[in-house]
Protein backbone atom coordinates (compact mmCIF):
# COMPACT_ATOMS: atom_id res chain seq x y z
CA UNK A 1 0.00 0.00 0.00
CA UNK A 2 0.97 3.62 -0.53
CA UNK A 3 0.22 6.08 2.28
CA UNK A 4 -0.84 9.66 1.70
CA UNK A 5 -2.12 12.58 3.73
CA UNK A 6 -4.57 15.19 2.54
CA UNK A 7 -3.00 18.61 2.99
CA UNK A 8 -6.40 20.25 3.24
CA UNK A 9 -6.58 20.12 7.05
CA UNK A 10 -3.20 18.95 8.38
CA UNK A 11 -0.65 21.57 9.49
CA UNK A 12 -3.17 24.18 8.38
CA UNK A 13 -1.13 27.03 9.90
CA UNK A 14 1.55 26.45 7.25
CA UNK A 15 1.59 27.10 3.48
CA UNK A 16 1.02 23.99 1.37
CA UNK A 17 4.69 23.41 0.43
CA UNK A 18 5.66 23.39 4.11
CA UNK A 19 2.81 20.99 4.85
CA UNK A 20 4.34 18.67 2.26
CA UNK A 21 7.70 18.87 4.04
CA UNK A 22 6.00 17.78 7.26
CA UNK A 23 4.39 14.87 5.43
CA UNK A 24 7.78 13.79 4.07
CA UNK A 25 9.31 13.97 7.53
CA UNK A 26 6.67 11.51 8.72
CA UNK A 27 7.61 9.00 6.01
CA UNK A 28 4.50 9.31 3.85
CA UNK A 29 4.63 8.33 0.19
CA UNK A 30 2.25 10.91 -1.23
CA UNK A 31 0.24 14.03 -0.53
CA UNK A 32 -3.23 14.91 -1.79
CA UNK A 33 -5.22 18.12 -1.94
CA UNK A 34 -8.65 19.30 -2.94
CA UNK A 35 -8.70 22.02 -5.60
CA UNK A 36 -5.28 22.63 -7.18
CA UNK A 37 -6.28 26.27 -7.62
CA UNK A 38 -6.13 26.79 -3.85
CA UNK A 39 -2.32 26.74 -3.75
CA UNK A 40 0.77 27.39 -5.83
CA UNK A 41 0.65 23.94 -7.41
CA UNK A 42 3.98 24.26 -9.20
CA UNK A 43 5.81 25.26 -6.02
CA UNK A 44 4.13 22.39 -4.19
CA UNK A 45 5.28 20.01 -6.93
CA UNK A 46 8.83 21.34 -6.70
CA UNK A 47 8.95 20.71 -2.95
CA UNK A 48 7.45 17.25 -3.39
CA UNK A 49 10.14 16.32 -5.91
CA UNK A 50 12.78 17.66 -3.53
CA UNK A 51 11.35 15.62 -0.64
CA UNK A 52 10.75 12.43 -2.62
CA UNK A 53 6.95 12.68 -2.44
CA UNK A 54 4.35 12.07 -5.12
CA UNK A 55 1.21 14.14 -5.56
CA UNK A 56 -1.60 11.59 -5.45
CA UNK A 57 -4.33 13.74 -6.96
CA UNK A 58 -6.86 16.55 -6.69
CA UNK A 59 -10.23 17.66 -8.03
CA UNK A 60 -10.83 17.03 -11.72
CA UNK A 61 -13.57 19.63 -11.61
CA UNK A 62 -15.51 21.65 -9.09
CA UNK A 63 -17.83 23.53 -11.37
CA UNK A 64 -20.21 21.55 -13.54
CA UNK A 65 -22.27 18.49 -12.76
CA UNK A 66 -22.39 14.97 -14.14
CA UNK A 67 -26.10 14.57 -13.35
CA UNK A 68 -27.05 17.63 -15.42
CA UNK A 69 -26.36 17.16 -19.17
CA UNK A 70 -26.53 20.91 -19.71
CA UNK A 71 -23.38 21.26 -17.56
CA UNK A 72 -21.31 18.51 -19.17
CA UNK A 73 -19.42 20.97 -21.36
CA UNK A 74 -18.41 22.91 -18.25
CA UNK A 75 -17.20 19.68 -16.61
CA UNK A 76 -15.13 18.89 -19.70
CA UNK A 77 -13.55 22.35 -19.76
CA UNK A 78 -12.67 22.12 -16.07
CA UNK A 79 -11.33 18.59 -16.50
CA UNK A 80 -9.16 19.56 -19.47
CA UNK A 81 -7.42 22.20 -17.34
CA UNK A 82 -6.94 19.74 -14.47
CA UNK A 83 -5.49 17.10 -16.80
CA UNK A 84 -2.92 19.59 -18.06
CA UNK A 85 -1.95 20.46 -14.48
CA UNK A 86 -1.87 16.80 -13.41
CA UNK A 87 0.47 15.87 -16.25
CA UNK A 88 2.72 18.83 -15.41
CA UNK A 89 3.07 17.96 -11.71
CA UNK A 90 2.88 14.16 -11.98
CA UNK A 91 -0.50 13.66 -10.29
CA UNK A 92 -2.40 10.52 -11.29
CA UNK A 93 -5.89 10.82 -9.78
CA UNK A 94 -8.54 13.35 -10.73
CA UNK A 95 -11.66 13.28 -8.58
CA UNK A 96 -15.05 13.53 -10.27
CA UNK A 97 -18.33 14.62 -8.70
CA UNK A 98 -21.93 13.81 -9.52
CA UNK A 99 -22.96 17.31 -8.41
CA UNK A 100 -21.39 20.72 -8.73
CA UNK A 101 -19.69 21.50 -5.42
CA UNK A 102 -19.47 25.17 -4.56
CA UNK A 103 -17.94 27.02 -1.60
CA UNK A 104 -18.35 25.28 1.77
CA UNK A 105 -19.58 22.13 -0.06
CA UNK A 106 -22.84 23.73 -1.14
CA UNK A 107 -24.08 21.85 -4.18
CA UNK A 108 -25.78 23.51 -7.11
CA UNK A 109 -29.29 22.14 -7.39
CA UNK A 110 -29.88 20.58 -10.83
CA UNK A 111 -33.16 20.94 -12.70
CA UNK A 112 -35.81 18.48 -11.43
CA UNK A 113 -35.49 15.14 -13.19
CA UNK A 114 -36.15 11.46 -12.40
CA UNK A 115 -33.47 9.43 -10.64
CA UNK A 116 -32.99 7.31 -13.77
CA UNK A 117 -32.30 10.40 -15.86
CA UNK A 118 -29.63 11.57 -13.43
CA UNK A 119 -28.01 8.13 -13.47
CA UNK A 120 -27.93 8.02 -17.27
CA UNK A 121 -26.52 11.56 -17.37
CA UNK A 122 -23.69 10.42 -15.05
CA UNK A 123 -22.94 7.47 -17.31
CA UNK A 124 -22.90 9.59 -20.46
CA UNK A 125 -20.93 12.40 -18.82
CA UNK A 126 -18.26 10.06 -17.53
CA UNK A 127 -17.91 8.40 -20.91
CA UNK A 128 -17.27 11.79 -22.50
CA UNK A 129 -14.72 12.61 -19.80
CA UNK A 130 -12.99 9.28 -20.37
CA UNK A 131 -12.67 10.06 -24.07
CA UNK A 132 -10.75 13.18 -23.03
CA UNK A 133 -8.26 11.25 -20.85
CA UNK A 134 -8.07 8.05 -22.92
CA UNK A 135 -4.48 6.79 -22.95
CA UNK A 136 -3.16 9.63 -20.80
CA UNK A 137 -1.45 8.87 -17.46
CA UNK A 138 -4.41 9.84 -15.26
CA UNK A 139 -7.39 8.08 -13.72
CA UNK A 140 -10.80 9.58 -13.05
CA UNK A 141 -11.84 8.74 -9.49
CA UNK A 142 -15.44 8.59 -8.26
CA UNK A 143 -16.30 9.15 -4.62
CA UNK A 144 -19.56 8.86 -2.72
CA UNK A 145 -20.15 11.92 -0.50
CA UNK A 146 -22.49 11.95 2.49
CA UNK A 147 -25.79 13.76 2.20
CA UNK A 148 -25.80 14.69 5.89
CA UNK A 149 -23.45 17.64 5.44
CA UNK A 150 -23.87 17.84 1.64
CA UNK A 151 -27.67 17.53 1.32
CA UNK A 152 -28.99 16.31 -2.01
CA UNK A 153 -25.72 14.87 -3.29
CA UNK A 154 -26.58 12.20 -5.85
CA UNK A 155 -23.79 9.65 -5.30
CA UNK A 156 -24.44 9.46 -1.56
CA UNK A 157 -23.50 5.82 -0.99
CA UNK A 158 -20.47 3.72 -1.92
CA UNK A 159 -22.66 1.05 -3.50
CA UNK A 160 -23.94 3.62 -6.01
CA UNK A 161 -20.41 4.72 -6.90
CA UNK A 162 -19.36 1.08 -7.28
CA UNK A 163 -22.34 0.33 -9.52
CA UNK A 164 -21.59 3.38 -11.66
CA UNK A 165 -17.98 2.29 -12.07
CA UNK A 166 -19.15 -1.17 -13.15
CA UNK A 167 -21.68 0.28 -15.59
CA UNK A 168 -19.20 2.58 -17.33
CA UNK A 169 -16.59 -0.23 -17.25
CA UNK A 170 -13.40 1.59 -18.22
CA UNK A 171 -9.89 0.96 -16.84
CA UNK A 172 -9.34 4.70 -16.26
CA UNK A 173 -12.44 5.06 -14.10
CA UNK A 174 -11.77 3.99 -10.51
CA UNK A 175 -13.15 4.57 -7.00
CA UNK A 176 -12.18 6.30 -3.80
CA UNK A 177 -13.80 4.64 -0.78
CA UNK A 178 -14.18 7.26 1.95
CA UNK A 179 -14.85 5.70 5.36
CA UNK A 180 -16.06 9.01 6.82
CA UNK A 181 -18.64 9.67 4.11
CA UNK A 182 -19.85 6.07 4.01
CA UNK A 183 -20.30 5.83 7.78
CA UNK A 184 -22.47 8.97 7.70
CA UNK A 185 -24.54 7.98 4.67
CA UNK A 186 -24.95 4.24 4.81
CA UNK A 187 -22.69 2.48 7.30
CA UNK A 188 -21.91 -1.24 6.80
CA UNK A 189 -18.32 -0.23 6.10
CA UNK A 190 -16.86 -3.70 5.79
CA UNK A 191 -19.51 -4.98 3.35
CA UNK A 192 -19.30 -1.88 1.18
CA UNK A 193 -15.51 -1.82 1.30
CA UNK A 194 -15.17 -5.43 0.17
CA UNK A 195 -17.59 -4.75 -2.69
CA UNK A 196 -15.73 -1.61 -3.79
CA UNK A 197 -12.11 -2.77 -3.45
CA UNK A 198 -11.78 -4.42 -6.89
CA UNK A 199 -12.40 -0.95 -8.36
CA UNK A 200 -10.55 1.14 -5.73
CA UNK A 201 -7.36 3.12 -6.12
CA UNK A 202 -7.84 5.04 -2.88
CA UNK A 203 -9.30 4.43 0.58
CA UNK A 204 -9.83 7.53 2.72
CA UNK A 205 -9.46 7.40 6.50
CA UNK A 206 -11.23 9.77 8.91
CA UNK A 207 -13.37 9.05 11.94
CA UNK A 208 -17.00 9.88 12.73
CA UNK A 209 -18.07 12.26 14.15
CA UNK A 210 -15.83 15.19 13.36
CA UNK A 211 -13.55 13.76 10.64
CA UNK A 212 -10.82 13.27 13.25
CA UNK A 213 -7.95 10.80 13.20
CA UNK A 214 -8.49 7.09 14.03
CA UNK A 215 -9.44 6.56 17.64
CA UNK A 216 -11.39 9.78 18.06
CA UNK A 217 -14.75 8.39 17.01
CA UNK A 218 -16.85 5.31 16.31
CA UNK A 219 -15.08 3.58 13.40
CA UNK A 220 -12.85 0.58 14.15
CA UNK A 221 -9.96 1.30 11.80
CA UNK A 222 -8.07 -1.78 12.98
CA UNK A 223 -10.84 -3.77 11.28
CA UNK A 224 -10.60 -1.62 8.14
CA UNK A 225 -6.86 -2.26 7.98
CA UNK A 226 -7.40 -6.00 8.46
CA UNK A 227 -9.90 -6.08 5.57
CA UNK A 228 -7.44 -4.26 3.29
CA UNK A 229 -4.73 -6.77 4.14
CA UNK A 230 -7.04 -9.79 3.74
CA UNK A 231 -8.17 -8.56 0.33
CA UNK A 232 -4.60 -7.91 -0.84
CA UNK A 233 -5.28 -4.23 -1.45
CA UNK A 234 -2.24 -2.52 -2.98
CA UNK A 235 -3.66 0.94 -3.65
CA UNK A 236 -3.46 4.21 -1.75
CA UNK A 237 -4.65 4.91 1.79
CA UNK A 238 -5.21 8.63 2.38
CA UNK A 239 -5.53 10.20 5.81
CA UNK A 240 -8.03 12.99 5.18
CA UNK A 241 -8.44 14.00 8.80
CA UNK A 242 -9.15 17.17 10.75
CA UNK A 243 -6.67 16.81 13.62
CA UNK A 244 -8.41 16.71 16.99
CA UNK A 245 -7.72 19.92 18.90
CA UNK A 246 -5.76 21.23 15.94
CA UNK A 247 -2.79 19.05 16.91
CA UNK A 248 -1.46 17.61 13.64
CA UNK A 249 1.51 15.88 15.25
CA UNK A 250 -0.75 14.01 17.67
CA UNK A 251 -2.99 13.12 14.73
CA UNK A 252 -0.03 11.54 12.92
CA UNK A 253 0.92 9.59 16.03
CA UNK A 254 -2.64 8.24 16.33
CA UNK A 255 -2.68 7.34 12.63
CA UNK A 256 0.55 5.36 12.98
CA UNK A 257 -0.94 3.40 15.88
CA UNK A 258 -3.37 1.86 13.39
CA UNK A 259 -1.45 2.12 10.12
CA UNK A 260 2.23 1.63 11.05
CA UNK A 261 3.80 2.68 7.77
Amino acid sequence: MKYSVSLQFMWSELPFPERARRAAAHGLDRVDLWDWRDCDIDELARVCREEGLEIGGFFGHRAGSLIDPSLHELVLRELARSVEVAERVGARQLHMFSDEIGPESRIRKPPPSPWEAKWQACVEGLRRCLELVEGRPVQLVLEAINDVFVPGYFLRDASLATALCRTVDHPQLRLSFDCYHQQLSGGRLVDHLREALPHCVRVDVADVPGRGQPGTGEINFHTIRRVLEEEGYEGQVTFEVVPAGGDSERAMADIKEVFPF
